[in-house]
C-alpha cells in the first residue's frame, strides 16, 4: 500500500468555487474586516435549507454582515470569501469537514457529513472606489 487513503478528497482545501460574475473591483476582503454577503444554501440535491435572498420580501431583506477570517461562520466560508473580489458572485462547493462535518445541523436539515453548496455575493462597500 502507498499509504494513500483514496477516500480523501482530491481537491485541496475543503472547498470548490466556481465564478458566475465577475467582481466590480480587484480589491478583495482582509481578514477580520467586515463582509456583506448575500446567500443561498443548498444540499446536493437541491433543497435549499438558508437563503437571505430567496426566503423573504425584498424590503425586508439585510445582507449578512461579520468580520470575515475570524471562525465567525463555518471554515469554507471564512476561506473562500477571502478569495472573493468586492461584487463577485460565485458558487462555493464545501466539503463536510468544512462545513458542519460528522454533526451536521439537523434543525437546519443538514445531515453528517454533508456537503453544501453556496451561491455567495459579496457586497461592494460604499466607501470602495469602482471605477
Amino acid at each position: 500500500s502507498s499509504g494513500i487513503n483514496a477516500e480523501w478528497p482530491l481537491r485541496p482545501g475543503g472547498y470548490t468555487k466556481k465564478i458566475i460574475k465577475k467582481g466590480k473591483t480587484h480589491m478583495k476582503p482582509e481578514k477580520g474586516s467586515v463582509v456583506s454577503v448575500w446567500y443561498t444554501g443548498k444540499l446536493e440535491d437541491g433543497t435549499v435549507f438558508d437563503s437571505n435572498v430567496e426566503n423573504s420580501r425584498k424590503k425586508d431583506r439585510k445582507a449578512l454582515k461579520f468580520k470575515v477570517g475570524t471562525g465567525l461562520v463555518i471554515r469554507g466560508w471564512d476561506e473562500a470569501l477571502l478569495t472573493m473580489t468586492y461584487g463577485e458572485q460565485c458558487e462555493i462547493t464545501i466539503d463536510p469537514e468544512w462545513a458542519y462535518g460528522k454533526k451536521g445541523m439537523p434543525d437546519a436539515g443538514i445531515t453528517p457529513n454533508a456537503v453544501l453548496i453556496f451561491e455567495v455575493e459579496l457586497e461592494c462597500p460604499v466607501n470602495i472606489g469602482v471605477n
